[in-house]
């Protein structure tokens, strides 16, 4: 028997549960669904226009999750504020003058470029900060050598040189 990921296996029991559904079924959630949207058209407007930086990477890097989490998280982190705002002054006319905005869509689309430079940038930082760790510790070890060598009167270095012969 072949071992199935977890992941695998999720995706394959939503699958299996839909494939449950008779065509009425099916249908009556199509329906639902299509209603929702065009009962909260000002927030989808919002979801569609702020996510399609993570729409993107979605598409482009399917295998690729930790991408899509970090870009799509900063993504929620900038179309979240004006969401409330879209939420608290219910309207299309509203949403669509927050779409509008180039200063919002700057922010919502912006903050997906922030996670696209941390995911970038972070792994480069991790080495930086690693190498002057490391450089550090040469550092002291070469200290701690020249200090014995003052100690013991004698050149270390020749001593592990000889010896390796």
């Amino acid at each position: 028997m072949r071992s199935v990921p977890k992941e695998e296996a999720r995706k394959m029991q939503l699958g299996k549960s839909f494939k449950k559904l008779n065509l009425l079924q099916k249908t009556i959630l199509a329906i639902l669904f299509v209603l929702l949207m065009i009962v909260s058209f000002p927030i989808v407007l919002i979801l569609i226009a702020g996510l399609l930086p993570t729409i993107t990477v979605m598409y482009t890097d399917k295998h690729n999750y930790d991408k899509q989490i970090i870009v799509g998280c900063f993504n929620i982190a900038g179309v979240f504020f004006y969401l409330f705002g879209v939420i608290n002054k219910f309207s299309e006319k509203g949403s669509f003058n927050m779409v509008d905005d180039i200063s919002m869509l700057i922010v919502m689309l912006g903050m997906a470029a922030v996670g696209m430079f941390i995911y970038n940038e972070l792994p480069n930082l991790y080495v930086y900060f690693k190498k002057a760790n490391y450089q550090k510790r040469i550092e002291k070890i070469n200290k701690r050598l020249n200090k014995l060598a003052e100690d013991w009167g004698i050149d270390i270095n020749n001593i592990s040189l000889e010896s390796k012969d």
